[in-house]
Formats: C-alpha cells, sequence, structure tokens
C-alpha cells in the first residue's frame, strides 16, 4: 500500500512514515508551488513481494534550498541539540534514560550521515510503531554510529525516536556539505496550502518606505527560494512616521505592550539611526524582536563627502549609510557618487550625511527589467541580505 511509504525523503533516506507518523505531514512551508515535480511512488507488489515504483506527481527540492527555509523556521543547525532536547522533555515516558541523552552528540553524528552513499532503504512490508526505526534506519550501514550511541539506552522504547521531528533530521543532514545537492522529495499530488503561515513570517519595519521597497525587491531577485518569508510594512499606510528616531520610539511601544510576530527593525548605518540604536541599548524586548543595522563595508571606507571641508575621501560606514548605498551607484551613471555632510548629531557628535541624488539611484534599481540584472552589480545587496538573514536566525 502506498501509504506505508514515507511521504518526505531525501535521495534514497525516507525520514517521514507517513501512516504511523504524529507528527507534521503538511510540508508545503518547505516548499513553493514552482517546486512541483514528477517524483517516485513506492509500494509493496502483492503478488511478487518486492518493492515498485511509478512516478506521480509531488514536490522536488535540493537539500540545500530546503536547509534555507529551515533556517528561518527555526531549525538552525545550532538550534538542534536545543529543540531535539525539548522533543525529549516532553515525550510522554517514564524512563528516566531519555534525559541522559546527549542531544548535540545525536546531532553531530547525523550531521555526518553521508546520505548520498545509501544504496537503499529496504521496505519489508507493514510495520509495528518503533519498527520502522530500528529495521529500516538503524540497519543502514551510514547510521551504524548513531545505532551504536543508542544501544546504551535499549530501555527507551524505539518508537521515541521513530517521531522525532523530521525538520530536525533535514536540518542535521542537510549540514554536511555532501549532502547539500540531493533532492528532498514531498509525495503529495495536492496543490501546496498557503504557506508561510503569518506566524512564521518576518515583518521587516523600516525608517522609509524606499528602504522596505528595495529589500523586498532585493529578495525577491537575489533569494526568490525565501523570498515569501519576508513582509514589509507599508510605511505610506500603516506607519506613517519615517525616520530612525520615531522608528525607536516604536520599538519601545510594542516592547512593551508585546507582539506575537517575528519582527526585525532595521536602522540605517548612519549617524541618526546609531543614535536612535544607542536609546535603545538598555530595553528590554521579546526575542522575537530584533534590532539590526545596515552592516559596514569596505566600499565605504574611502568615500568622496562634501562639506565644511570640501571634497574629500572619508569612510562614511556608521555616519551616512542608508540603503541607496547598497545599490549599483556606477549604473548607467557618469558622475560621481557623493555623500553630503549636513546637521550635526549630538547623541553621537558625528555629522549626518546622506548620498546625492538617492531618489535617482532608488528609482533605477526599482525599475531594473529583467534583461538587465546581468550588468547590475548586486554584490553589497547581497551582503545586506546575507547579514539580514544572520541577524534573523542567531
Amino acid at each position: 500500500m502506498e501509504d506505508e511509504y514515507l511521504s518526505l525523503s531525501v535521495g534514497k533516506l525516507e525520514i517521514e512514515w507517513l501512516r504511523n507518523a504524529i507528527g507534521k505531514q503538511d510540508h508545503s512551508v518547505l516548499f513553493k508551488q514552482s517546486d512541483k515535480a514528477s517524483v517516485s511512488y513506492h509500494y509493496d507488489d502483492d503478488k511478487t513481494g518486492r518493492i515498485t515504483s511509478k512516478d506521480g506527481q509531488g514536490y522536488r527540492k535540493s537539500l540545500s534550498d530546503i536547509r534555507n527555509r529551515l533556517d528561518l523556521l527555526g531549525f538552525s543547525f545550532k538550534n538542534l541539540p536545543e529543540l531535539l532536547k525539548e522533543y525529549f522533555d516532553g515525550y510522554p515516558s517514564e524512563d528516566p534514560s531519555l534525559n541522559k541523552i546527549d542531544t548535540a552528540k545525536i546531532i553531530d553524528i547525523l550531521s555526518k550521515v553521508d546520505v548520498a552513499s545509501i544504496k537503499l532503504v529496504e521496505h519489508e512490508g507493514d510495520a509495528d510503531i518503533g519498527e520502522f526505526f530500528t529495521r529500516r534506519i538503524l540497519t543502514i550501514p551510514q547510521f551504524k554510529h548513531l545505532k551504536d550511541y543508542l544501544d546504551k539506552f535499549k530501555k527507551i522504547e524505539r518508537y521515541v525516536f521513530e517521531q522525532i521531528d523530521p525538520y530536525i533530521i533535514l536540518a542535521a543532514l542537510a549540514h554536511n556539505t555532501a549532502n547539500e545537492n540531493l533532492s528532498v522529495e514531498w509525495r503529495n499530488d495536492q496543490k501546496l496550502s498557503d504557506s508561510p503561515g503569518t506566524y512564521q513570517k518576518y515583518l521587516i519595519v523600516t525608517e522609509g518606505v524606499t528602504d522596505g521597497q528595495v529589500l523586498k525587491k532585493a529578495f525577491e531577485i537575489l533569494k526568490p527560494n525565501v523570498a515569501d518569508f519576508f513582509e514589509f510594512i507599508d510605511m505610506n499606510e500603516n506607519y506613517p512616521f519615517g525616520g530612525a528616531g520615531n522608528l525607536a520610539n516604536f520599538f519601545k511601544g510594542l516592547a512593551k505592550i508585546g507582539t506575537n510576530r517575528e519582527m526585525v527593525f532595521i536602522f540605517d548605518n548612519d549617524a541618526e539611526g546609531h543614535g536612535s540604536l544607542h536609546k535603545l541599548k538598555n530595553v528590554n524586548h521579546p526575542d522575537n524582536m530584533k534590532k539590526f543595522a545596515m552592516p559596514n563595508m569596505g566600499e565605504f571606507s574611502s568615500f568622496t563627502t562634501i562639506g565644511p571641508t570640501g571634497v574629500v575621501s572619508q569612510d562614511i560606514n556608521g555616519r551616512a549609510v542608508a540603503i541607496e548605498m547598497y545599490l549599483d551607484l556606477k549604473y548607467k551613471n557618469q558622475d560621481t557618487p557623493m555623500i553630503r555632510w549636513s546637521s550635526l548629531d549630538k547623541n553621537i557628535n558625528e555629522y549626518q550625511g546622506a548620498l546625492e541624488n538617492k531618489h535617482w539611484y532608488y528609482e533605477t534599481f526599482m525599475n531594473l527589467k529583467l534583461t538587465e540584472y546581468k550588468n547590475y552589480d548586486f554584490s553589497l545587496l547581497a551582503k545586506l541580505l546575507d547579514e539580514l538573514v544572520k541577524t534573523i536566525i542567531a
């Protein structure tokens, strides 16, 4: 019967047994509709007793792409031991041995499994709860180290391990670079449900409306695999109080009220942004509210500026870096990009600066056509998004 088989697999390793699964069975959050593909469905042939396969519709994605989505779902590699411990702690078992398991060791063992070298996960027909894990996982040579370790805890019912969240297993296997190009297949011929859900998405709050629009388009171009995990507050419609000061006040107020949304407040890497961040230094806030300052870049360490001292090259990191600075300032531009200094921020004793003609750079980027992407330098935007994602999953 088809339902005797796992619905989710990576390479030849099946990691979720559909019939006995207690946990997740809807994996829409791992895939996008564009991942729909022909996948193999396996079943027992009652006449021959052998495993046969047939093609059907499902979803397929590389494990490296799956890992990026798992990171944003809270399954980053560094979180896995604690997530596994929480699972064991919450399992309804009176066996005290469960508390003695070294979850970091299990994750380490899983992360060293070379899934590509697994030739076959043999199906032996129907099985009772727990038998899939003992007969079809621990018997695989690549899982010998896991078997050796778990043999120290023989009193623990094996079905405890069979019900480990498959996302923990996927994230551990994805840490091994030898596995990253393997395909993750979900045997599901239905349309994906609406996912990620509201509370799985990250609400990005920025100083101004252009910041959010640039970041949204940058994610769509550079990280399309995870772009659906991000929402941006429309500053014109929903938060008409632009600027770093008001953004900081919004953060303070929300920290007192509380929110269940994952939120990231993004400040410019300039004098005003750092001044506002300094005011938030001692503000207590929940872990789901994060602060992010646009990062320093070597490209900004010697940048043309104009002000009281004339035209000079200066380090503008922390002084005049807003979202426009991460755009391609040379694209279709004959003039020298320049920062103009204006007022002094007394909180940090630094002059506030801004890119001249910044709206032109913004409009040029927002109007980019697909055919122009190859000539546009996205390198700084890519670094910005990488740093933002690191902050989120830290």
